[in-house]
């Protein structure tokens, strides 16, 4: 049985009751004050892709050929629990997504974990509700349980949902004739919109009356400081230096009354309603002529006219924005929760080309190549100025549900400088693009990226720009996950800056190069944990996706990119197929760092990775530390340079695979210490009685490769249907196999 949803804040104990509330007026409701009498039909969610044929384990001669080349039992290329255990609470927290585990102890299972998540995304993307369904998949992927009800319907009068929020109007009188003027059948559309954000604040306010049981300033630094952890701040919630704090949160934020939970919840139910409500049906009506607003105390519900407009909304005051059309210009939140008191906010543009930006305020802080600053500036961090911005913009939810959702296929831009983009701490954001060529820029925190929340990038095609520096472009902190999206079949620019070396802007100085050359970017699909060795406080990282539905792409990333992970985080790039180039510097390309998990898939294309400019180490297929990296190539002749620790390698307990399926690829080696390589570098000089190094580099396909190796290695040059791979000290937990054959490699870009 569906309850009403309250009108009051509740206590702690009937929470989860609110999530399954059913989104009808709280109390009596007089049958004169709905639009039909009749109960509504159900409305039901969109189909979920369906499992992927995929089974790890399966006949693979050439995995075969290449661990026998490895001195390697196909049984011993995964980790037991027992080798596992004997980190403790290092890799045991808290924070450890309920999937990491398994996917992370067998490489085989890099694959079809891979394979589900392309899938999952996809099939939600082609969906009546493609926004609702991708929350939903991706809430499901970060341990979020989904109720078993049916999706909101409320068919109750605008006036009726109105008097749900909680508060008083703020001018009665003005607000009742302002309901009189709204065009019916728009009010009819917007009302089931704003039951299911009524529903999202009702939930907020029981969990600020459960976390002010802990303390009465919890509420406003979550929202303040819980991107703290990641993006440097002034705030910072939880504070991992206070052990008391830190033990209230892990207990509170992964459980059902935690924001990861909850607003996930109200978010799925909020865009439902949106798609639902079929608005394009209003582009470019005439029935309004001037902006329609309704003020309440958690907020203005505003209509906009199909014109050129300018919509500032810089003290974080809307609830609820549809924008009827033009070419409209954006400078405030646009859906974005960017005050404490708007736990949500929403922005539905129906068409026009339009531009999202924000205040510009010039610093002489600003570096040459970075973004203008906004009125907060710079702050120096490592001897470089970064953005100090603290307000969220274009899909932004702290704390609360924040979204924006442009529509109508126009050529758009988005400029911001943090928190935006698609972009969750304690809550949800999501920006949806539902095509055209779109150019999005932001500084760190952008474009599908998360801090203890969900964070969702998702475009309906085109072909797109992206630029960020930081923590973006599919980001996943501790507990939490970013995904960035871009269906069709495009040519898109991925620009996470590199650095000062490379063409950018160094602003996020990589301690991996030598005097900031370089920037460290954690973008491009990449999952990132705390590692507080300096107070023995350890969360596991979260999960960060970029899928891109094909094209002829360009991805170019500092050090931790396209598809890396970092203390138990998880990040996959996968890019469906066409002509792509990839340049990166260091820990890239399915490369991954101390218990974390990075996948690279490439559906098919002649594809070229480093030819831009000299990468380091830890590449296209290689786990440090008893990390997991892959790389697979579907198909495609491909370029591919090769630095050290790359293409099949590991050091330090670590895992690596490289699997190119078909093609006349050409291998372009700088260094023979790769290539199917097994390592334990000095780092890890006492940890021999543990489990060993191991790679294996695999060339499939009956096509003739190049291989340019080094002259100085005669004896290990690979050729055609040879095995070559190394034990680079040649000691017996080092486990190096390359084989280059005709077969089944048991790894594929599906």
């Amino acid at each position: 049985m569906l309850l009403p949803c309250p009108r009051a804040p509740l206590a702690t104990g009937p929470l989860l009751l609110l999530l399954a509330c059913s989104g009808r007026t709280a109390g009596p409701v007089d049958t004169a004050d709905t639009v039909d009498s009749a109960p509504p039909a159900p409305l039901v969610w969109d189909d979920a892709a369906a499992p992927i044929d995929c089974a790890p384990g399966g006949a693979a001669p050439l995995l075969d050929a290449a661990l026998e080349d490895a001195d390697l039992p196909r049984a011993d290329f995964a980790y037991t629990d027992a080798e596992w255990a004997i980190w403790g609470d290092l890799v045991d927290n808290k924070y450890v997504l309920s999937w990491f585990t398994t996917v992370h102890h067998d490489p085989e299972q890099a694959p079809c974990f891979a394979g589900q998540l392309q899938a999952d995304v996809d099939t939600a993307l082609t969906t009546a509700h493609p926004v609702s369904s991708a929350i939903a998949v991706w809430s499901t992927h970060l341990d979020v349980t989904l109720p078993d009800t049916d999706p909101p319907n409320d068919t109750s009068t605008l006036a009726g949902i109105f008097a749900r929020f909680p508060g008083p109007i703020e001018d009665p009188a003005d607000s009742a004739a302002s309901l009189v003027a709204l065009d019916p059948d728009l009010a009819a559309a917007v009302g089931p919109i704003l039951s299911t954000i009524a529903d999202a604040l009702d939930l907020r306010a029981a969990m600020d009356t459960s976390v002010s049981e802990q303390d009465s300033k919890l509420p406003k630094q979550l929202f303040k400081g819980g991107s703290g952890m990641v993006l440097q701040s002034a705030y910072l919630t939880p504070d991992y230096t206070n052990t008391d704090e830190m033990k209230w949160f892990g207990k509170w934020y992964p459980k059902e009354e935690g924001p990861r939970q909850v607003f996930a919840i109200a978010a799925r139910n909020i865009a439902f309603a949106i798609e639902q409500a079929n608005l394009t049906r209003f582009l470019g009506s005439t029935a309004l002529t001037s902006e329609w607003v309704f003020h309440t105390s958690a907020g203005a519900v505003r209509v906009s006219p199909a014109s050129d407009d300018t919509h500032d909304d810089a003290d974080g005051t809307t609830l609820f924005h549809l924008e009827l059309g033009g070419d409209d210009l954006w400078t405030g939140s646009a859906g974005a929760t960017i005050a404490y008191d708007n736990p949500a906010s929403i922005a539905v543009d129906l068409g026009g080309a339009d531009a999202y930006g924000y205040e510009e305020v010039p610093s002489s802080e600003d570096p040459v190549g970075a973004l203008v600053s906004d009125a907060d500036g710079r702050q120096k961090v490592s001897g470089y100025f970064i953005s100090e911005s603290s307000n969220g913009r274009q899909g932004s939810g702290r704390y609360g549900v924040g979204m924006l959702f442009d529509l109508g296929g126009a050529n758009d831009t988005y400029t911001s400088l943090r928190m935006s983009q698609g972009f969750g701490s304690m809550g949800v954001g999501v920006l949806y693009d539902d095509g055209g060529d779109d150019a999005y820029a932001g500084e760190a925190g952008v474009q599908g990226a998360s801090v203890f929340g969900l964070g969702l990038l998702l475009d309906g095609g085109g072909n797109d720009s992206y630029v960020a520096w930081a923590f973006s472009q599919g980001f996943g902190y501790s507990g939490s996950g970013g995904l960035l999206a871009d269906a069709g079949d495009g040519a898109d620019t991925y620009w996470s800056d590199p650095g000062n070396n490379y063409g950018g802007t160094t602003l996020y100085a990589s301690p991996q190069l030598p005097n900031g050359e370089g920037n460290s970017s954690f973008t491009q699909g990449a999952g990132f944990g705390l590692r507080g060795d300096s107070v023995g406080v350890y969360m596991a990282g979260g999960l960060g996706m970029l899928r891109d539905g094909g094209g002829d792409d360009v991805y170019t990333a500092g050090v931790f990119a396209q598809g890396t992970g970092y203390w138990e985080g998880t990040g996959l790039l996968a890019d469906a197929g066409g002509d792509d180039v990839y340049d990166a510097l260091y820990y890239a390309e399915g490369g991954a760092a101390h218990y974390a998990l990075g996948i690279l898939v490439d559906g098919g294309g002649d594809d070229q990775h480093n030819t831009l400019f000299a990468p380091y180490y830890m590449m296209l297929g290689a786990g440090h530390d008893y990390s997991v990296g892959v790389m697979i190539d579907e198909s495609g002749d491909d370029i591919v340079v090769v630095p050290g620790l790359a293409l099949g390698a590991s050091n330090c307990q670590g895992r690596g695979v490289y699997a190119d399926n078909d093609g006349s690829d050409t291998y372009i080696v700088s260094s023979t210490y790769s290539t199917g390589l097994g390592n334990h570098s000095g780092e890890c000089a006492g940890r021999s009685d543990y489990t060993g190094s191991s790679a294996v580099f695999m060339d499939s396909g009956a096509d003739a490769d190049d291989y340019q190796w080094p002259a100085d290695d005669t004896a290990r040059a690979p050729a055609d249907n040879t095995s070559f791979g190394l034990a680079w000290e040649g000691t017996d937990d080092e486990h190096g196999g390359a084989v280059d054959g005709d077969g089944e490699t048991g790894f594929h870009a599906r």
